[in-house]
């Protein structure tokens, strides 16, 4: 509903019958513009009544509480409102007695008229927005009212031409308002309503003590201010305490309005140029009104310093350009620190100018403060310094206030790779974790090779892998790399143990032969050592242990073979190999001889030297791969190892060493 200052709404077609209504409140809004229950006029905000805002007007029953004991009470109903109001029947503003709101009834009355027990008290409810009539030289005041009170019991009317800072009793044409059970209308018309930009009405109900009183309560409605005439809108600007401000300055710019301004209208404080152009003005301050008053402005930090500038106000409901002050402003520049900013930076990644960070055109007679308050130099040095806030103060030449701000540092520990690393390998070592080659650097990040992720099971193939180690950097940390060359060689191949029984009569034979697969870098040493070409001649070379060693790259280690030869002088005792048995001679450890025999069970085994004499029986052996035979008095020679079991029997010979 309407609760606001209204332009021109109601005209007569005569100039000298116009009215200008300037307030309309019928309370139906949810946010009426009277504030009730206030303690203004000496009254009170609690007690036995109260200002309520509603649309009930049936009576009805209930107790209250006197001197200890339970008295019965009765509300009659509240006159039905007359066509004239603007919504019958619907919510005003009234008094109720608290005893009845108590026992459900909320109607207009009040608890004098209930009963003996009540404290005399005066309750208030007033506007809560000004109105202007400035340019008028009277102003009307109409509401609906009704009360029944009694001589102790009535209604007052008041107005303040401050905003409801001070307060007016108003006495004339009615100074009590009482007797009246049934709504009528009020009408006041006075020349102290005229005239004001900040005027304000309110009403008062004051309970005295009485021995005779009846309800209704104080009820109003449909509370409307106008003026005789029209006036036309116009706002004067006046001037703000001083002429000279520093950027950032806060100002109030004081205003006159005259007119009826619309609800929503909003007053704002235009800057002129430093010419005192308004070609282009620059907004410093608003305030959401309709009457006159100041509004807070604050000179832009941006404002170009100069000696010219004025101020005006301007209003939007209706669209009014208000007079130009008549102050000339000088504004002056004002100490710049920048902005509070928050930055985080990395560890050892350098020196920061820490004024650098806090935005543009900073003054540059100011000092900083590190954290605990302690003087700093401003440069930020990543590896020294610690985190925390650094202040920067200005300290310049004028009557501007100084300004600060403070740079919040986060220091952001780097990503660490460590340090290049070349290494070699062997491709039979055991699958290595890349992790145990990381050189002073974090074991957080990931090895990649060919640009894919990989572990040491890369290293199972010989060859020459390049990897790159990264270890994630957090914001604004770099991530960081580390290169890793890893050499993976080889082993060397000696080949397999052997056995050689060969005929002292019989040609010259290179050993190599024997060792299937066997490197040809080797080289040879025979029986205790001693060096040997690799070329055997049984006529010259006797039996023994004959050691072939393959040199390894490192890390790989040497690879050694053996072969076992035994020049036999041919007498006629040869080994029996039947095709589903072998065993082979592995060669002596000490006084131990290992032969490796397969597909027996259930075996015989006789030990023989070279004259046939039997030196070992074992009987019964269980079957298995390897077979051990002891000769610890054995003397040095040729022995014959013969193995008897179901598949058959098989004869080796072998070269004893004690």
């Amino acid at each position: 509903m309407k609760r606001t200052l209204l332009a021109l709404l109601l005209v007569a077609p005569s100039a000298l019958s116009a009215q200008q209504e300037l307030f309309f409140e019928d309370f139906e809004a949810p946010l009426p513009a009277f504030a009730p229950n206030t303690p203004d006029a000496g009254s009170v905000v609690t007690g036995d009544n109260t200002w309520l805002i509603n649309n009930a007007f049936s009576g009805g029953s209930g107790t209250i509480d006197c001197l200890g004991f339970p008295f019965g009470f009765t509300v009659p109903a509240t006159a039905a409102q007359p066509a004239g109001i603007t919504t019958p029947n619907g919510r005003y503003l009234h008094t109720t007695s608290t005893a009845a709101i108590a026992s459900g009834v909320q109607n207009c009355c009040f608890v004098a008229a209930d009963g003996l027990c009540a404290q005399p008290a005066n309750h208030f409810a007033r506007m809560t927005q000004d109105v202007s009539t400035l340019g008028a030289a009277e102003a009307t005041l109409t509401f609906w009212w009704l009360c029944g009170g009694g001589t102790n019991n009535y209604g007052e009317v008041y107005y303040s031409t401050n905003s409801g800072t001070s307060w007016n009793v108003v006495s004339t044409p009615v100074a009590q308002y009482r007797n009246q059970a049934t709504w009528v209308q009020q009408t006041i018309t006075l020349p102290a309503f005229g005239g004001h930009t900040t005027l304000r009405f309110g009403f008062r109900f004051v309970n005295g003590t009485t021995f005779s009183a009846q309800d209704p309560g104080f009820g109003i409605d449909d509370v409307r201010i106008t003026v005789p005439q029209v006036v036309a809108n116009a706002i004067t600007t006046g001037n703000a305490e001083g002429t000279e401000y520093c950027q950032g300055a806060q100002v109030s710019i004081p205003y006159t309005a005259v007119g009826a301004w619309s609800a929503g209208n909003v007053f704002t404080a235009q800057l002129s140029d430093a010419t005192g152009s308004f070609a282009a003005p620059v907004a410093i301050g608003s305030v959401a009104s309709t009457t006159s008053g100041s509004i807070a402005a604050v000179i832009p930090v941006s404002t170009t310093p100069g000696i010219g500038y004025r101020v005006r106000v301007v209003g939007s409901a209706p669209a009014t350009a208000g007079s130009t002050g008549t102050a000339i402003y000088t504004v002056v520049s004002a100490p710049n620190a920048g902005t509070d900013v928050s930055a985080t930076l990395c560890k050892n990644s350098g020196s920061y100018a820490l004024i650098d960070l806090l935005g543009e055109d900073i003054s540059s007679c100011g000092s900083w403060t590190g954290p605990g308050g302690l003087p700093f130099s401003g440069i930020l040095n990543t590896a020294t310094d610690v985190a925390g806030d650094y202040t920067y103060t200005t300290n310049c030449p004028g009557g501007c206030a100084q300004a600060e701000a403070v740079v919040s540092i986060t220091l952001q520990n780097p990503a660490n790779a460590g340090n290049d690393v070349s290494t070699s390998l062997c491709s039979n070592s055991a699958p290595v974790s890349l992790f145990s080659f990381i050189s002073g650097g974090d074991l957080t990040g990931v090895f990649f090779y060919q640009g894919q992720p990989v572990t040491g099971t890369l290293f199972s193939t010989p060859g020459v892998y390049d990897l790159t180690y990264v270890v994630y950097a957090n914001s604004p940390c770099e991530n960081d790399t580390a290169n890793y060359l890893f050499t993976v060689s080889a082993p060397p191949n000696a080949g397999v143990n052997t056995t050689f029984t060969v005929c002292a009569t019989a040609p010259a034979l290179n050993l190599l032969s024997l060792l299937q697969g066997a490197d040809a870098t080797g080289t040879w040493t025979g029986p205790g050592g001693i060096p040997f070409t690799g070329i055997l001649d049984p006529a010259v070379n006797a039996s023994g242990l004959y050691t072939y060693t393959v040199e390894g790259t490192p890390p790989c280690v040497d690879a050694l073979a053996f072969v076992a030869v035994v020049v036999d002088p041919c007498t006629g005792l040869d080994e029996v190999r039947p095709i589903t048995q072998a065993a082979t001679w592995l060669g002596q450890e000490a006084n131990e001889h290992v032969f490796q025999v397969a597909g027996t069970s259930n075996m015989d085994v006789h030990v023989m030297d070279a004259a046939g004499r039997t030196v070992v029986h074992h009987r019964s052996l269980s079957s298995g791969d390897r077979l051990r035979i002891t000769l610890p008095q054995a003397a040095t020679g040729v022995h014959v190892l013969r193995i008897t079991s179901t598949a058959g029997t098989t004869v080796l010979r072998f070269l004893h060493v004690r």
